[in-house]
């Protein structure tokens, strides 16, 4: 996790000069400043990071890195990735976020206001995604998301539990393209 920028001045950001504490931060801030789930922030994420389009697959990278900073792995309820789980509480123990557990879904808020610290492409892929996706719940983006990967059959999610994303898409024949935002934005 790499939350730049909140005791220093810095006003020039390097190329690959975040993490996946900042794209966690920008998807809160583009959602009004919160979150109900921590299953549609999963799954945001990884829309972030991936662009499915029937069988073909765009990953996002920046700078050479996947676009948020991790590696999402198949899990009974969708795509995952055990970073953000770390990201949460390394946010909340700094006070940048709170996380409210006493309702179900719990409620992920900002709590503190920092700048955003992403580059011009990626926080605008950020609110492309948030723009088309932020409406719906974490039941439905699960849904949405294991439909596009044709994960719907709970046998066949059993069969690939655990698998990378990656070596997933390739296994069941979908062209997986990588495009790196750091060489230009255009949504297509």
């Amino acid at each position: 996790m790499s939350i730049k920028g909140v005791n220093d001045n810095t006003s020039v950001m390097r190329m690959n000069d975040y993490g996946i504490g900042d794209v966690v931060y920008a998807v809160l801030n583009s959602l009004g400043g919160s979150i109900d789930g921590l299953k549609k922030l999963m799954k945001l994420l990884f829309l972030v990071q991936y662009d499915i389009r029937g069988r073909r697959v765009i990953k996002h990278l920046y700078g050479g890195k996947p676009i948020t900073r991790t590696e999402f792995y198949l899990w009974s309820f969708g795509p995952m990735a055990d970073e953000v789980y770390d990201t949460i509480d390394e946010l909340e123990n700094e006070g940048v976020i709170t996380v409210v557990t006493s309702d179900l879904p719990f409620t992920i808020s900002i709590g503190k206001r920092i700048p955003i610290n992403l580059p011009d492409p990626v926080l605008a892929w950020v609110k492309e995604v948030v723009r088309d996706y932020g409406s719906l719940k974490g039941w439905e983006l699960e849904k949405h998301v294991k439909e596009l990967l044709d994960l719907t059959i709970e046998e066949k999610r059993n069969y690939y539990m655990g698998w990378p994303v990656d070596k997933y898409l390739t296994k069941e024949g979908f062209s997986l393209e990588e495009r790196d935002l750091a060489n230009g934005w255009a949504k297509e």
